[in-house]
């Protein structure tokens, strides 16, 4: 009797989708695909996608280093930015006699400096040290006369406006 359903194909997922793809799905990693991304360039579906990830530990490491490899040059260059640095900028010039015949060429070399990029800098703190370098800051007042102070200028003003209504009601 045959079987029924869709006929079991004899190749793995990974066999038919990743086998000789590797450098390909390196490559998007490391230049910022998300998995959808990557699921569209392998021309499969993101279910599919997650099935060979879940019975593919080597397909879920290959991913990991590779998007590991693109963070550390991200974060190389937003360092490099926030701090600023130094490089060297070349200049080429060829020159022409005034008759055309001869031709001389001139390098210039000049140092230029980067300054540190305040933006870069504010981003690196407030990740690397949020406790002291983010924007809510959470403050402990522990000082009984001023809590004291509060109540009673807010129990005053909820008295003030309730005689108000009173007033107004009659």
């Amino acid at each position: 009797m045959p079987r029924r359903g869709r006929p079991k194909d004899k190749l793995s997922l990974y066999d038919k989708y990743i086998k000789g793809k590797e450098e390909i799905i390196k490559s998007d990693c490391r230049n910022g695909a998300d998995n959808k991304g990557i699921c569209k360039r392998l021309g499969i579906g993101l279910t599919t996608y997650k099935r060979i990830l879940s019975k593919y530990p080597e397909v879920r490491e290959l991913l990991k280093e590779s998007r590991h490899e693109a963070d550390l040059k991200v974060e190389s260059a937003l360092y490099k930015r926030a701090i600023g640095y130094d490089y060297e900028e070349t200049v080429t010039e060829v020159r022409v006699a005034e008759d055309g015949s001869a031709q001389t060429t001139v390098v210039k070399k000049t140092k230029k400096h980067v300054a540190g990029d305040t933006t870069a800098q504010i981003f690196w703190l407030k990740n690397r040290k949020p406790d002291i370098w983010r924007d809510k800051q959470d403050v402990n007042v522990n000082n009984d006369e001023w809590v004291d102070a509060l109540k009673s200028l807010t129990g005053s003003y909820k008295n003030d406006n309730k005689r108000g209504k009173e007033e107004n009601n009659k």
